[in-house]
Order: structure tokens, then C-alpha cells, then sequence
């Protein structure tokens, strides 16, 4: 179908196409939406207190993903109203998630950057406890010392666990288990 016949269809004629699979339609919906989108996911920034516009931008374009696959025309509402509603509360849920600290490590944490890592030490700390302080490493598990190596080149949470063939809770979890190794050897 040329792409012009999708710009005369309805929002909720190209919903239903979308839903069916056709991803010009879903394009052509997500064009006229995308400026809503931006904005809801800046004005929820805003309420978090630090720029995670990118963050909020994504959580808006799953609602709206959610929207397209689930909107039923007969029921009344229209497309745009449903919409719109989708992404607010995609976007409520991740303001309280990220307002409850629930996923503070991951929000507040750093990749390598010559700053501070997740682990609460830089990397220098890291690579010298790697390469000199074999006491310091000792006292890490196996896969402690596995996910300190990948979090150290680099890797994300998501990567780590899939190169580990771990779930993400296990990543945080060990992470958690540096931090507390590494600060109790500094004490001693």
C-alpha cells in the first residue's frame, strides 16, 4: 500500500492495521504521536527531579506499543484518547518506580568513566584490587569476581547477565556482595 494512503487512514484504522502486523501503518501512527510522546516524557522527567527524559521517552513509546496492540474500536473510546491514557500510566508507574529508590543501583549507576562504579570504588580500585590485591579477590565467590571482570569492561546489567547466563537480580545481588567485600577490606 503507498505510504500516502496511510496518512487518510484513521488513528484507529491504522491501530488496527499496526496490531495486524503491518509496520508502515505503525509508523505512520507513531509519527503523529510521537510529539505527545516527547512531551508526556518530559513533563514526567521534570517530577523526578533529574533529566531522564531518554528513560521516559522509551517507557512512552511501550505504552504507546501497548496501546496499538490492545486498543478495541467497539468499545467506544477513541484511539487517541486510549493513547494517550496508555502512556500516562506507563509513565506514572516508572516516576513511582524510579521515585521509590526500588532501582536506585541501577539508576544511579556508572559505567566506567575514570568516575565511580557501582561497586562504590573507582576503577583504578577495581583493576588494582584485580591485578595486585589477590587478598581482595580472594574473598570474592566465583561469580562475584565474574561479574566485577565484566562490569569492569564495560558490560550492562542486561549483558552481564546474558554473558553469565544469569537473571539481572543476581547481577544486582553480587554486586551488592562487592560492594560490602570491598568496603570491609578497606576497613582492614
Amino acid at each position: 500500500m503507498p505510504m500516502n494512503s496511510y496518512a487518510a487512514r484513521s488513528d484507529a484504522e491504522l491501530a488496527l492495521m499496526a496490531s495486524d502486523d503491518d509496520q508502515a501503518a505503525f509508523a505512520c501512527l507513531f509519527g503523529r504521536y510521537n510529539a505527545m510522546m516527547h512531551a508526556k516524557a518530559v513533563e514526567k522527567s521534570r517530577v523526578c527531579g533529574v533529566d531522564i527524559t531518554d528513560d521516559m521517552a522509551q517507557e512512552a513509546a511501550i505504552g504507546f506499543l501497548h496501546a496499538v496492540r490492545s486498543f478495541d474500536p467497539s468499545k467506544g473510546a477513541r484511539f487517541r484518547t486510549y493513547a494517550e491514557k496508555c502512556v500516562d500510566n506507563v509513565l506514572t508507574s516508572a516516576v513511582r518506580s524510579y521515585l521509590s529508590g526500588k532501582n536506585a543501583i541501577l539508576n544511579n549507576s556508572v559505567l566506567l568513566s575514570g568516575a565511580e562504579t557501582e561497586f562504590g570504588m573507582d576503577s583504578q580500585d577495581i583493576l588494582d584490587a584485580r591485578d595486585v590485591d589477590s587478598a581482595f579477590m580472594s574473598r570474592l565467590s566465583g561469580l562475584e569476581r565474574a561479574v566485577a571482570e565484566l562490569r569492569v569492561k564495560g558490560l550492562t546489567y542486561e549483558e552481564t547477565a546474558a554473558s553469565l547466563g544469569i537473571s539481572l537480580k543476581s547481577v544486582d545481588n553480587a554486586i551488592q556482595r562487592i560492594r560490602q567485600k570491598y568496603r570491609a577490606s578497606k576497613r582492614s
